[in-house]
């Protein structure tokens, strides 16, 4: 159970607090509706995806920022913050459909910058390597990675693991995370798309987790983060040396920056 509660840390963030409050507004995604907050002008429009159970309230420091710099919006997933909840179990592939709908129906158009947090960067994965010719370029932050769960099973065991999922499915999302995983294993890589990974550099883990399982895992993280760079030919990575989880709250200005670097590399 110890082991547990340390993973569910690596997938879930606490929300940051800003005086930064622009207006959202909700939009039709076909049956449902999602709640989307957009500020600044310019293109490429950047797209903030946030982490399991979270919502726009993480990305507030970021926003003001990038705002300064061109249009940036973060939206709530389906029955997350002020969205609407949607039938069935959700998965990546559902979210990463609601997204392409989400765009279409607030008139974002051109291709798009895509920032994914945690389990948002398996919707960013599936969404830049299915619709490639509407993705200008990707950050992952401290995003979850195709085989994180299989190399999570090989330290922890089927049985701690068994647990895990169950506490998955129990939050807030609900998400079928072994689900999201496969789809994303099966959609491919990014080509040559602009792809920037920030790693925590320091992981979540509880110190009352054993030792040498706290090393496995953050070990095992760091693999996982060096994968995610070979999505890209183009991809780069960047340490986050002063951050866990919630790179975004931690160190807002790193992942601003690394978002508009991006963004100038688009517009050349």
């Amino acid at each position: 159970m110890i082991a547990v509660a340390g993973l569910l840390l690596l997938l879930v963030s606490a929300a940051c607090g800003a005086s930064f409050s622009p207006e959202s507004r909700l939009v039709d995604v076909g049956g449902h509706r999602l709640n989307i907050r957009c500020s600044g002008e310019g293109n490429p429009t950047v797209i903030l995806s946030s982490g399991l159970a979270s919502g726009i309230h993480d990305w507030k420091p970021v926003e003001e920022r990038v705002s300064a710099f061109t249009l940036v919006c973060s939206y709530d997933r389906s029955g997350l913050g002020e969205s609407d909840a949607a039938e069935g179990v959700p998965t990546s592939q559902t979210a990463a459909d609601n997204l392409h709908s989400l765009l279409a129906g607030a008139g974002i158009t051109g291709p798009v910058v895509l920032v994914g947090h945690s389990y948002g960067g398996l919707v960013v994965q599936l969404f830049a390597a299915q619709h490639s010719e509407k993705t200008a370029g990707v950050v992952l932050v401290d995003s979850l990675q195709k085989d994180n769960l299989v190399s999570a099973a090989e330290i922890l065991g089927d049985q701690t693991m068994a647990v895990f999922m169950g506490a998955v499915r129990a939050n807030p999302e609900g998400v079928d995370l072994a689900a999201s995983l496969d789809q994303v294993r099966v959609s491919g890589n990014l080509g040559d798309l602009p792809l920037t990974v920030i790693t925590a550099g320091r992981p979540n883990l509880p110190p009352f987790i054993d030792e040498k399982i706290r090393d496995r895992l953050a070990g095992s993280w760091l693999d996982s983060q060096r994968d995610l760079v070979r999505l890209s030919s183009a991809g780069v990575q960047v340490i986050a040396e002063e951050s866990g989880h919630c790179v975004q709250c931690d160190q807002p200005r790193l992942v601003a920056d690394v978002i508009l670097r991006v963004v100038e590399r688009a517009r050349r």
